[in-house]
């Protein structure tokens, strides 16, 4: 920027100016060790599940997907049905959550075996809310008392999933 006699001037601005996103100070994503919340999630039918319910005691994947339509969500997806085939999830139980709600997650149980269920918008609860115009997506490995052992979230839903990872983390 210049002045009105063509000098350079140094512009400052404090960053809450930067923001195009108020959620963008609320990021609280889960760290390795705590608890995930137990999130209170919606199936294909409407009826209202907590995810300790879904886990019921059991080491579980949860994929978090940016949206019901995310086509690179899907291929996650499907990478995690082919684990889940191979045995590579051992007694882990593979969850889907998309946002919104009951026509949602049947939208995604239509192209699934996996239990699919809808966040709302629970999704910011976790640290992936919308970011910069961007819904984040995540994986979260829990361990049967529903603690993070793994957790891997993005912007991009290209670096949301890992297969290697999911696989370590449940070694």
């Amino acid at each position: 920027m210049v002045d009105n006699k063509g000098k350079a001037i140094a512009l400052s601005l404090p960053p809450h100016h930067l923001r195009t996103d108020q959620d963008m100070t609320d990021i609280a994503i889960p760290a390795k060790g705590t608890r995930l919340p137990d999130l209170d999630l919606v199936d294909a039918r409407g009826e209202s599940h907590p995810l300790s319910n879904v886990i019921a005691g059991r080491s579980a994947v949860v994929f978090f997907m940016r949206s019901h339509t995310c086509p690179v969500c899907h291929s996650h997806i499907r990478e995690l049905e082919r684990l889940a085939e191979r045995g590579a999830l051992a007694d882990a139980v593979a969850i889907v959550v998309t946002p919104g709600g009951a026509s949602e997650a049947a939208a995604v149980a239509r192209r699934t075996s996996l239990p699919v269920l809808a966040s709302g918008a629970q999704h910011s609860s976790i640290g992936l809310g919308r970011f910069l115009f961007l819904q984040h997506s995540g994986t979260f490995v829990l361990d049967p008392t529903g603690h993070v052992i793994s957790a891997r979230t993005s912007a991009l839903p290209t670096s949301s999933f890992s297969s290697r990872e999911v696989r370590a983390a449940l070694a």
